[in-house]
């Protein structure tokens, strides 16, 4: 049974509702507020006068019922909603009624269902309004989607609901349309190059996070609150190049910067290869073109904290764009979280926001909407000082990232330590064999843990030993050991996984030995390929359980 609520949490739901619906409809993009009217009581025969006023008025009122003025009977809200894969916007209208302590919501749309909440003796009755519709997928939407969210809703802070909305720095009906122009101008298109070229990465996901990137730089490089456009960008650690491809196509020159050229590179136009720069980032003597200005770093993992430095320090008229992703330190080592209670990516945000607000930016902070978690942009477009003062700034900066780097430098004392031109392979493959096969050894025992079993006993049964957790085995390896293996990333886990036809893993993170299963559907006139040793048959006190037929491997 749901818990009950009083009549100031109910409106609380209802506020959060007509500021996210969306979020709960993911057919949509965004649902935008047009206009608001309050509606008062003018006499006592009833009679109402609907009278335009801003969003501010509405949610004021929500979220202070005790202060509602006795002669507002309510609001009416007009939206414009924002399909995902349609570029017409569909109307709905929003009635909030005060003395029947409900919520009415309709859309000029049979696509979209109609709904009603009420609060009555501190229960919330959610009931679907559309007959058209399939009444049962919209009854089961409403009972548990839209129901459970209202309550849970219900005990949240209202204060700064809006503050961690998504796009609120763009035009969201000019992001939406730009997207879905986007999707279809170049969402095959870059398939189609992915394929050519081999990329081994997931294109749906780079693909279409990218669009979308794109679409609210432009938007956001369109919109009224900027002075001019830029005269040329530089993405920073680039990639595959991507979002230079779509910006330079859709007229916007720049260029774009990476430790490493990406096969992908030469199947773009001629104009955007050219504008793709293989090239090492070094902080302290990287020089951008003159006309550049604007600093992206889209997932620029080690340059991260660096990007609102480098606009920093750079001319005045420089501005940037921060999407960050792996949390790294101005050294080049991993971030050292600075609050424990927030996660290692929130306490890196807040430490991206810190870097450039004392870099002398205005930051602003956004959210966008991308196949990620990390979708947290940081936005600086204006300067907290007047450009008389930028040669202090300046120098201020440079004391800031000494004053950092000193506090957490990496390991090897260098100055910074950002990624090498060549990519090391680190998934223990290029450990030497012999560590490899004596460490696997020391955890098969430790994990049979039958020290005194006679080699191949009669009438037993095939011994499969204990579960271990990673934590236990670790204690029972030797610490050079765990070292040569903690130096190739993901260390024994990953070993563990590589040799998955020996161990077993189960969440979480519980290891067993596998037991050997018989080769199935292998027809008699096909002699199976076998190419590696037994394991268990040469290290089993009791050898291998299959015959050597029946085995996968070599006996």
């Amino acid at each position: 049974m749901e818990s009950p609520m009083d009549l100031q949490q109910f409106w609380n739901a209802i506020s959060i509702l007509i500021r996210n619906y969306h979020t709960i409809n993911r057919k949509l993009c965004a649902c935008v507020i047009s206009e608001v009217k309050i509606r008062e009581a003018l006499s006592s025969d009833e009679t109402e006068s609907d009278v335009a006023v801003n969003t501010d008025t509405l949610f004021k009122y929500l979220q202070n019922i005790p202060k509602v003025p006795n002669n507002c009977r309510g609001f009416l809200i007009y939206f414009k909603c924002l399909p995902k894969k349609n570029e017409n916007s569909i109307r709905a209208t929003g009635i909030v009624d005060f003395p029947k302590s409900s919520f009415h919501l309709s859309f000029e749309s049979d696509a979209v269902d109609d709904f009603q909440i009420k609060f009555c003796k501190g229960q919330l009755n959610v009931e679907n309004l559309n007959p058209l519709g399939d009444t049962e997928n919209g009854t089961r939407w409403s009972e548990y989607i839209l129901k459970p969210k209202l309550i849970k809703w219900s005990s949240a802070c209202t204060d700064n609901v809006n503050v961690g909305g998504s796009l609120r720095l763009v035009d969201i009906e000019k992001y939406n349309s730009l997207y879905n122009e986007f999707k279809k101008k170049y969402g095959e298109r870059a398939m189609t190059l992915w394929n050519e070229a081999k990329e081994s990465t997931d294109p749906l996901k780079f693909i279409y996070e990218d669009l979308a990137i794109a679409a609210y730089l432009i938007a956001l490089w369109q919109s009224d609150t900027l002075s001019h456009s830029p005269t040329a960008f530089a993405d920073l650690g680039c990639g595959n190049g991507l979002l230079v491809y779509i910006l330079n196509e859709e007229g916007y020159a720049g260029y774009g910067y990476d430790v490493r050229s990406r096969k992908i590179w030469s199947f773009y136009p001629p104009n955007v290869v050219n504008n793709l720069k293989e090239e090492t980032i070094d902080p302290s003597t990287f020089r951008l073109p003159p006309d550049v200005d604007w600093i992206i770093g889209n997932h620029s993992d080690e340059l991260s904290p660096w990007i609102p430095v480098l606009a920093g320090r750079s001319s005045y008229r420089m501005n940037f764009f921060l999407l960050p992703c792996c949390a790294f330190e101005f050294s080049g080592r991993k971030f050292q979280r600075r609050n424990s209670a927030l996660s290692t990516y929130n306490d890196f945000c807040c430490y991206a926001e810190y870097i450039s607000n004392h870099c002398g930016f205005e930051t602003e902070r956004d959210r966008l909407k991308i196949p990620s978690t990390k979708r947290i942009a940081f936005i600086g477009r204006r300067r907290n000082y007047s450009s008389t003062n930028h040669s202090n700034k300046v120098e201020e900066i440079k004391q800031i990232v000494e004053n950092e780097k000193q506090l957490y430098p990496n390991t090897d004392n260098s100055e910074i330590k950002l990624r090498e031109k060549v990519e090391t392979v680190r998934n223990c493959t290029q450990i030497d064999k012999t560590v490899i096969d004596n460490i696997v050894l020391k955890i098969f025992l430790l994990l049979l843990n039958q020290p005194n079993v006679s080699q191949n006993p009669t009438n037993t049964e095939w011994l499969v030993g204990r579960s271990l957790t990673m934590p236990e085995i670790a204690i029972g390896l030797q610490k050079e050991d765990l070292k040569q293996i903690k130096s190739e990333c993901g260390g024994l886990k990953t070993l563990l996984r590589n040799k998955h036809e020996i161990f077993e893993l189960s969440k979480p993170d519980v290891v067993k030995i596998r037991k050997p299963q018989a080769l199935k559907n292998v027809p008699n006139n096909v002699q199976t390929v076998k190419k590696r040793a037994c394991f268990f048959y040469t290290n089993h006190p009791q050898g291998c359980p299959l015959s050597n037929e029946a085995c996968s491997f070599i006996h």
